[in-house]
């Protein structure tokens, strides 16, 4: 008598549910840094040559990569929202430290600190949903 083993495989749809809820979650932190940095674009930075066009391409880039994500769920858009983020945590660092286009943050908020940290897990975030995306087509 022969026994056959079968390897226990989680069903389509529940890959599907869980990278859905991980594309959602994703676009939901584009979006939160893009909101942040509009907020900080009216409230301090709009008068700050050159910076104050960077913080509205931020905001336009995080807006545009949150619909992208949702719509496509490409992983080359999912790459470029990392990338997004990752730029945007190394421009606020050196904005801190050496300075940025000639601008140097000298005191930094509490909303700064917080959308470094959304950031930040945002980066983690789009780095699983990349790793997931690909493990699925090797294994498809």
């Amino acid at each position: 008598m022969t026994t056959i083993h079968r390897t226990h495989r989680p069903r389509q749809g529940t890959r599907s549910g869980l990278m859905w809820l991980l594309y959602l979650c994703d676009a939901g932190l584009l979006v939160a840094s893009g909101l942040i940095h509009l907020h900080l674009w009216d409230i301090a930075y709009r008068h700050v040559k050159t910076l104050d066009v960077l913080f509205l391409v931020q905001v336009v880039l995080c807006l545009l990569a949150a619909l992208a994500l949702l719509v496509t769920r490409h992983l080359l858009v999912v790459l470029g929202a990392a990338a997004l983020m990752a730029g945007t945590i190394v421009g606020f660092e050196l904005a801190r430290t050496v300075g940025i286009f000639g601008f140097r943050l000298t005191f930094s908020s509490g909303l700064a600190d917080t959308v470094l940290v959304v950031e930040a897990a945002a980066v983690v975030l789009l780095a699983v949903t990349a790793w997931l995306q690909i493990a699925r087509k090797r294994h498809i």
